[in-house]
């Protein structure tokens, strides 16, 4: 399928069948970084006149009571941006049931170190977020995890000064992990750890 940014109307090819059983997917543009959400086409088809490609700050029909406006940026209250989500039609983001999510320090200032992940949405930076890896290297808001509704974690570079290396590689746009994959921010390495509690109970 071709997928095209909203923001500056790039397009660029994506194999539709790497959705899986996910209503949606999230992309950041390649050229101009801008973030937005794909609908999957074989769950939820949209009307003819609409296309896949739809930004986070979608409007509502007009006959449909419109939300209170919500920032785009990610200090927005959760709360707002599931409500947001939800609106358009577009499935928010939660931690499913019976896996647990870590992220282990492998190098860096907090090396040996692992730190449990308690919502949807993990911000890496030195200085603010959920993680932070007191890294010089790392910047003030480095990377976003996500952990989507059907148990994948996606990573994006929130526009860091050093990038987000996966597999030795700077990213781009989104990319998904698997458990025990690892990914660097500055100088800090990490493994995400996944765990199914259902057929490992935590002691």
């Amino acid at each position: 399928m071709i997928v095209m940014c909203p923001a500056c109307q790039a397009r660029f090819q994506y194999d539709d069948s790497r959705f899986g059983a996910a209503a949606s997917k999230r992309f950041k543009c390649p050229k101009c970084s801008h973030v937005f959400e794909v609908i999957n086409p074989a769950m939820a088809p949209p009307p003819a006149e609409e296309t896949l490609s739809r930004p986070i700050t979608s409007a509502l029909p007009e006959e449909a009571p419109a939300p209170p406006p919500v920032p785009t940026a990610r200090t927005t209250a959760k709360r707002d941006r599931d409500s947001m989500l939800f609106a358009a039609g577009i499935q928010g983001l939660g931690i499913p049931a019976g896996l647990r999510f870590s992220l282990a320090f492998l190098t860096g200032p907090q090396a040996s170190m692992v730190h449990v992940l308690q919502g949807p949405e993990t911000v890496i930076g030195r200085e603010e977020g959920d993680v932070i890896t007191q890294d010089p290297e790392t910047s003030r808001r480095h990377a976003l995890l996500e952990i989507h509704p059907d148990g994948s974690v996606w990573i994006s570079d929130q526009q860091s000064t050093n990038g987000t290396l996966v597999n030795g590689e700077r990213i781009t746009a989104p990319v998904q992990l698997s458990s025990q994959q690892e990914f660097t921010c500055g100088n800090s390495t990490f493994m995400l750890l996944v765990r199914n509690t259902d057929e490992f109970p935590l002691n």
